[in-house]
Formats: structure tokens, sequence, C-alpha cells
């Protein structure tokens, strides 16, 4: 094709559906337009006056200008086609093109034009650019989430520790012989630290629940033992008052399931410990029925009271966070406000529901209806880890309660071997088990604790988990790989920690741990804890 004869082909390429230049090259050497066709000219709002004989830098000007020339010259120095993006300014907003630019050459083998075609790809542009802008936020949001979790955790870590110091010392001094006015000290300030560890598990939880943190451990266990125990537990809580606290567990009831018991739990605490709490004479009574073909939630769980009740206005928003019912007969009684909000989602995460009726002066009654498999329809997985779990519950025993009697006397001589890095809890630590007749060491990080073990033995390890030079999790591993090497039996490691998540659970069963028991503790959680495990040489 001879180069005068290119351009009487111009008028053809009006009727393509893209948008197409052509430029001539001059004896200069430079590219120059020619020609646009109509959807090129749609897009740059040229007519031929404003373009023709022009170089892109002479027709755009600027930036633009010169980023369209170098594209051109690249293209007649390589003499090959090449595809590049270009921004197209307009009035109202930028154009992203796609630009394909081929060489035409003349008969004599001469480059002669160039020839390109654009598409408009500003709305892929502009999805890909928000796609993207989506996930920076995305990502930003899963960072503040995660930086939120860490906080939570540290401020846990740090509450924990000195909390277990006050909690634990105030135990021992109740022990010791006080006069009535002393008692009443250490009785109020036991009650306040409780009630303050109350509030910092409720907003932990409650944040959890925000983040969609909360994982379920399903496993088998006994829901009439669950019934049991947080009866047993809430018992002298209920009896100070003057209330019969009833549990209801008819025999013909199924009671062996498979889900997570320690959110169960955690659900009849809240709901019994607010039917305590605002129940000032009468009852308060758990029932549980069940009945498969009644409903899709066919198990059900009932607590009652004979309280003051909830006005109908107010039953609209009982389970919102932060809100209390304004009952005038126990408007003396504080709290967080998120027992029955970290109630309800607990309950929801499992499938379940949590439904509420009440006549004033009478009393309430809050439901929980959930749907879990009865032992044996579902075959069960992570029965140790659930165990585990369990072994960790730290539910402090109100105020009064009695210490079951422990046989003590097979502590003695029993060889303990106790990594603490905080000075507080060594003493809190030695001074509960002074009476049991053990041999304890310390060692204040987990390297001295595995050059003692390594050095001496030890029947049990009750071990931290954050402590200077070498951390629990690490120093268990370390003990553990020890003990394969040498031959030996495992030593029982119980993880006694203010690290309280259930990701720190799992990842003291996964290093190697027996048990765990979150701080602050009570003595006879601990003496239960060590009984359990210990196995004296």
């Amino acid at each position: 094709m001879q180069q005068d004869e290119f351009s009487d082909h111009f008028g053809v390429l009006d009727a393509v559906e893209i948008a197409v230049i052509v430029l001539k090259l001059g004896e200069d050497g430079l590219p120059r337009y020619v020609h646009m066709n109509t959807k090129s000219r749609e897009f740059t709002k040229f007519e031929h006056s404003d373009y023709a004989g022009k170089t892109a830098l002479e027709l755009y000007g600027g930036a633009t200008g010169r980023r369209a020339l170098n594209h051109h010259l690249a293209v007649i120095s390589s003499g090959r086609e090449a595809t590049y993006d270009i921004v197209l300014p307009t009035q109202n907003r930028e154009k992203y093109l796609s630009t394909t630019l081929r060489p035409v050459f003349g008969a004599d083998g001469r480059m002669a034009y160039l020839v390109g075609s654009s598409t408009d790809i500003t709305t892929e542009r502009e999805r890909d650019e928000a796609l993207e802008l989506t996930r920076m936020a995305l990502d930003k949001a899963e960072e503040a989430s995660q930086a939120k979790e860490r906080f939570l955790a540290n401020m846990s870590h740090e509450i924990r520790t000195p909390m277990n110091g006050i909690i634990g010392m105030c135990e021992l001094l109740k022990e010791t012989d006080l006069d009535e006015q002393q008692q009443l000290f250490a009785d109020t300030i036991f009650n306040s630290a409780t009630a303050l560890l109350t509030v910092i598990n409720d907003v932990l939880d409650f944040s959890k629940i925000q983040a969609d943190k909360i994982s379920l451990h399903d496993a088998p266990f006994s829901l009439r033992d669950v019934v049991q125990d947080v009866g047993t537990l809430l018992w002298a809580r209920a009896a100070y008052k003057g209330i019969d606290l009833r549990t209801e567990y008819p025999e013909d009831v199924p009671h062996e399931f498979v889900g997570d018991a320690s959110k169960i739990r955690q659900i009849l605490m809240n709901l019994l410990g607010n039917a305590i709490k605002f129940t000032d004479d009468g009852h308060v009574t758990v029932s549980v029925a069940y009945d498969p073909a009644g409903t899709a939630l066919p198990l059900h769980i009932q607590v009652s009271d004979s309280g003051v009740g909830i006005e109908a206005s107010q039953m609209n928003w009982i389970f919102s966070a932060f809100e209390q019912v304004d009952r005038q007969a126990a408007r003396v009684i504080e709290g967080t406000g998120l027992g029955l909000a970290i109630t309800r989602a607990l309950a929801e995460r499992m499938g379940g529901s949590v439904t509420a009726s009440s006549v004033p002066g009478e009393g309430s009654v809050f439901t929980v209806g959930l749907n879990l498999p009865r032992l044996g329809e579902q075959a069960s997985g992570g029965t140790d880890l659930a165990q585990f779990q369990d072994s960790r519950r730290a539910l402090a025993a109100p105020p009064g309660m009695a210490v079951p009697e422990l046989p003590l006397e097979a502590l003695n001589g029993i060889r303990i071997l106790v990594a603490e890095d905080n000075r507080t809890n060594q003493l809190l630590v030695r001074k509960m088990l002074k009476s049991t007749g053990a041999d304890l060491r310390f060692a204040a990080n987990g390297l001295t604790a595995l050059e003692i073990f390594t050095s001496e033995s030890a029947d049990l390890i009750l071990m931290d988990l954050s402590m200077p030079v070498l951390g629990g999790l690490d120093a268990t591993r370390r003990i553990r790989a020890h003990e394969r090497d040498a031959g030996l039996p495992e030593c029982p490691i119980v993880a006694l920690t203010a690290n309280a998540q259930p990701s720190d659970v799992e990842a003291c069963l996964a290093a190697g741990m027996n048990d765990f028991l979150a701080k602050p503790f009570r003595k006879n959680e601990l003496l239960a804890r060590i009984l359990r495990q210990a196995k004296p040489a």
C-alpha cells in the first residue's frame, strides 16, 4: 500500500466502534496526528482543525502530552506494536484508555504511519480502584481489630496479675484470726475485687463478641452436671439473701449432649446470677425440659424467679448492651449491663435463642432454647481439648462458700517447681501451699525453670506464660523435648497465668501442658489442680 493511498481509507475508520487515531511520520521523524475517527473524537472532544498536524505534546501539552509522545517514539524506535494505558483529561473527570499502537510500513519498507486503537477502561479502572480501596479498608479494619484484641489481651494480663495478688492475699488474710471489724474490712476488699473481676470479664467477653471472636469447642458433656455445678456454686449467694435456689432436672430428660459446656455454664451463671441479684425473697429456679417433637429448639433451660419483675416498656431492650432495667427495688445493685447481651450472643452463636417474660411484682422467666446433638447422634471430636478447657474454669466461689475438704497430706514432700516472675504471685503460691508440706522451688523465668528441671527434676510444674528470658510455652516445649530425649515420663505441667483467652488455653495444650488455671485463682482451685495432676516420684 502506498503512503498516499493510506489516507484514502480514513473515512472507513469512522464506522469502527472503537477509538482509532492515525499519526504520520514527518521528515523530522516526529509523528503527527492526521486522523481521529468518530469514536476517538467523542473521547477527546477535538475537531479535525484542533489536532491535524500536531504532535501529542503540542496537542495535549504538559505531562500528558510528554507521556503520549514518548509512547509514540518508543514504537517508532522498536518498530513493533505496544500496548499501554493513558489518562485522558476531560471536563468532568479523567478517562482511562488502553491503547495499542501499531506501526504501518510503506511499499519501500519505511515506517510511514502509526495507527492506534483505544478502549475506554475507566469503569474497570474505577472498579479495580474501588476494590483496592475496599481491600485496604478491610485490611485496616482487621489491623484495628487485631490491635484491639492485643490491647484487650494485654490489659487482661496486666489487670489479672495484680488482681491475683489482691484476691489471693485477701483470702489468706481471712484465714487468720480477725476481729469483727477486721473481718468486715477483709470481706469488703474481697467482694469489691471479685466484683471488679466480673466487670473485667464482661467487658472482655463483649469485646470478643463484637469482634466475632467467640469460638465454640464442642465435646460430650453432662448438662445435668453443669446445671448442678452452677446451682452449687451460687447456693451460698442465694442462701445469704434467704432465697430458695432450686434445680429441677427430671430423670426422663436426657442429659448427655455434645456442645460447648463452658458457654452453657456461662449462660447459666449470668441468668441465675441476675435472678438472685433482683430477688429479695421467695425462690429462684432453674429447670430443664426436652421435647424433640415440639420445636426446632427441643432443649429448654428455664430460669424463673419471684423477684420484682420487669416493666413491659423495658422488655424491648433488656438484651441491649450497657443497659440495665430500672428495677427500683434493686437500684443499689451495680453492674456493666452486659450480662444479658452476652447471654443472648452466646446462645445465638450456638444456634439457639433466649426469650424473656415478666410480670411486675411477681417475677421473671428467661428461657434458653437450644438444639444440641445428643451423645451418640453425632461423632464427636476434640474431647481432650474440651476437657482441658473445662479444667481451666476459674469461677470464683461466692463469699462465704465453704472450701471443700481436700486430702492435703497427699502433697507432703511432693516437689513442685513454680515458674513465676512476679514476686507477689510467688509469695501467694508459697503461702497457699505452706500447710501442704510440699517442697517448693521457684524460678523467675522459663530458662531457670528448665535448668532446675533438667538438673533436679520435679513432680509437678506450675508454669506462668509471660516471663522474661524464656516464656512458659517455649519452656514447656523444651522440657517435653528433654523428657523424650532422656526417656523420662512426662512431668505434669499446669499453666498458672493471667493469659486467660481461649487461644491461650489451646496454645498451652499444643505446647504439652496438662492443665490450666487462670489468674486470679482461689486457694481451693489451686489445690484441686495440683491434686488432680500430682504424681509423687
